[in-house]
């Protein structure tokens, strides 16, 4: 296995945190406004705001899958094949309105994402590329923060509860590198953000929690593909 593919990431990187950080000036900008127009309607996520924030970061690892293709590193190219080519071809066979089997996948799905992270967190701070792994943080916490305050949802937060999946704390942990690695891109600015984003985050928390919705499921299990594991949960409707 060779560094070069998880360096071409962590060059990438700041561009990513770039795009995502007009996001967060806008999810920031709407809450404000948002609390200034006394507004407290349940949002339906949308696209802008739900998906492409992380566009990006998650076609980065077709990137980096083809560029593993080439280098011929098998062990890189499987490590972004899941959130690169799986990716692309569970995104086109929604696209595509095509009828997919979510109930049988769902808990497949659910811990290849799981340990496809912690793989990928593992290897890219075993190289000391700590952008991407900022970069997951970010992008992650800011939809929580969208769907804490926007949803009443507390999506990951409920579902740690419920799995005791605890390496979910890294999301929130791993916002403070900007912090300790001195040559961190934009250190200072990254730092705020991800000061805001978590701030913002807790705070959502801990309203949801006085309001006795820490622990509602969302509506619809399939608007989110990470909703997808409770559909094993629930009895079939004929």
């Amino acid at each position: 296995m060779s560094s070069t593919v998880y360096h071409l990431f962590a060059r990438v990187s700041p561009w990513i945190i770039g795009w995502l950080s007009g996001f967060v000036l806008l999810t920031v900008i709407f809450l404000i406004r948002r609390a200034w127009t006394g507004q407290s309607q349940v949002h339906r996520d949308s696209l802008i705001g739900g998906e492409l924030p992380g566009l990006p970061l998650v076609l980065m690892h077709s990137v980096c899958f083809g560029y593993s293709v080439m280098l011929g590193d098998w062990i890189s190219a499987v490590v972004f094949g899941w959130w690169g080519p799986g990716f692309l071809l569970i995104a086109g066979m929604v696209l595509a309105k095509r009828e997919v089997p979510w109930r049988a996948l769902a808990l497949p799905m659910s811990w290849a994402c799981k340990l496809n992270y912690l793989i990928l967190v593992g290897l890219f701070a075993y190289w000391h590329c700590w952008e991407p792994i900022f970069a997951y943080s970010l992008w992650i916490m800011h939809d929580q923060v969208r769907l804490a305050w926007l949803q009443g949802n507390a999506d990951r937060t409920r579902r740690t509860t419920e799995d005791w999946w605890l390496p979910r704390l890294g999301y929130p942990v791993f916002l403070i590198i900007p912090w300790l690695v001195e040559s961190f891109f934009l250190r200072w600015w990254c730092a705020g953000l991800a000061t805001i984003i978590f701030l913002l985050w807790a705070w959502g928390i801990v309203r949801l929690i006085h309001k006795g919705q820490l622990f509602n499921k969302p509506r619809s299990f399939t608007d989110n593909l990470r909703d997808i594991v409770y559909l094993r949960l629930r009895p079939d409707r004929h």
